[in-house]
């Protein structure tokens, strides 16, 4: 039953979270449709913006001096690359939005195309201007001694500044009268019919620079931008009433995902610290946390054969308690277990982090040195574990004196077999404890 039970807790679990995540990702999908028309509008608001800068760089070229037909064209791109970003945001919004973005996408092509035969005109009309100002001031020059023609072309400068400011919607009065050229002689009169063609050329381009600027601010182009802002926004409108209810359904499923993964997690947790617990109370030391001497036992081989495989050595350390009972008899046992702890972290702190420590009795121990290139390091080892916890020990109000008595067994050089690894370990012990105590002792073959 109990592993039917894990099974279907899980199961449950997966398909409340999924069921979630489906929901949650439906409802984002309709809040998406919200917020993309919202940035449509942001889009258009941008778009509107480009064509005032276009329609501004267009009259500033009819108005100024100076023509700016790089900057209208730089005006032209950004208000096309607008229009396209605002159709790949919108494209697939149904009804009548759909239709105005199509008639807009019609005007803004006509509308420059118009532009083309605008700019067009007006380059024609600067250069006849430039051209008849330099044909003026070149005949000035020539005939500056003839008062009667330099008053005909002084009047004809006159009407060049006329048409100047005409080409900038300025209107000046008329207050010369013509100035006939009777006397001229055949050169002059030529100069002053020529003078006269121009003047008359210009007028007429002038005129049709107007026409063309005229045809090419179409209303119809503001007032579609307009219909399709006011389009977007009551779409919008409506949308956003559902708007609130989405957020709020949002969250609701998004906590109860949370919380299902909350759930999930703890009793995943739960599972781990239960499993990992009855792992380790089989194969660890209660009072110590070492390891226990069923690990020992039932890893020793193991050991045994990797370092078989590495060629290199494995010590076995055996240790045990000098005064101990002393402490227990003296101090109470609560004093003694505690002792005990102490000592199990001076061992953890003296040996490296891939050796292993066990207790297997009440003040024994035994450690594991691995991976050793040579047999006398296990001595040089063992010597400062000695030393290290043979130091005395302040347990509360009492200081408590204990030594450490260590034998040591090599494999392979001793034995290949683990229970007579541990029997020689502990025989070497015995043997320290013969000769003085708190010593460490090799086994050998007597």
């Amino acid at each position: 039953m109990r592993k039917i039970k894990l099974p279907l807790i899980f199961a449950s679990l997966l398909m409340a979270i999924m069921l979630t995540s489906y929901i949650s990702y439906n409802r984002y999908t309709n809040l998406q449709d919200t917020m993309e028309i919202q940035h449509s509008i942001f889009q258009l608001v941008e778009l509107r913006s480009a064509n005032a800068q276009w329609d501004f760089e267009l009259n500033r070229i009819h108005s100024d001096n100076f023509p700016h037909f790089d900057l209208v064209n730089a005006a032209t791109v950004i208000y096309e690359n607008e229009m396209a970003i605002l159709l790949s945001m919108s494209g697939h919004t149904p009804g009548p939005i759909s239709k105005i973005e199509s008639e807009l996408v019609t005007l803004s092509a006509a509308k420059k195309e118009r532009m083309k035969d605008y700019l067009t005109e007006v380059a024609l009309t600067r250069n006849s201007l430039k051209f008849l100002d330099t044909l003026l001031f070149y005949l000035n020059s020539k005939y500056v001694g003839d008062d009667t023609f330099v008053k005909f072309l002084a009047q004809a400068q006159y009407q060049l500044s006329m048409y100047v400011a005409l080409n900038q919607n300025i209107k000046l009065k008329q207050h010369m009268e013509n100035e006939l050229c009777s006397q001229c002689n055949a050169e002059q009169r030529q100069a002053y019919d020529k003078v006269k063609l121009h003047l008359s050329l210009l007028k007429n381009k002038i005129l049709l620079s107007h026409r063309a600027k005229d045809a090419f601010y179409n209303p119809e182009h503001a007032k579609l931008l307009t219909s399709l802002f006011d389009e977007l926004s009551q779409a919008y409108v409506e949308e956003e009433s559902k708007h609130q209810n989405i957020q709020a359904q949002i969250l609701t499923i998004t906590g109860i995902l949370v919380l299902a993964v909350i759930m999930l997690l703890s009793l995943l947790y739960w599972i781990y610290r239960t499993i990992e617990g009855h792992r380790t109370a089989g194969i660890t030391d209660p009072l110590t946390g070492l390891y226990n001497r069923k690990k020992l036992f039932d890893g020793l081989q193991s050991l045994m054969d990797n370092h078989d495989k590495s060629g290199k050595k494995l010590a076995l350390l055996f240790i045990d308690l000098d005064g101990f009972k002393s402490v227990n008899d003296t101090f109470g046992h609560d004093v003694g277990d505690k002792l005990l702890q102490r000592l199990a972290n001076r061992l953890n702190k003296s040996v490296r982090k891939y050796d292993s420590i066990y207790r297997i009795g009440g003040d024994e121990f035994v450690i594991l040195l691995q991976e050793l290139d040579k047999a006398d390091m296990a001595s040089s080892i063992a010597k400062d574990i000695l030393e290290r916890c043979n130091q005395p020990y302040q347990l509360e109000s009492n200081l408590c004196h204990i030594t450490l008595s260590i034998g040591i067994s090599l494999y392979p050089n001793h034995t290949r077999l683990p229970k007579k690894l541990i029997r020689y370990a502990d025989e070497a012990m015995y043997q320290a404890k013969s000769q003085g105590k708190s010593r460490v002792e090799i086994w050998r073959n007597h």
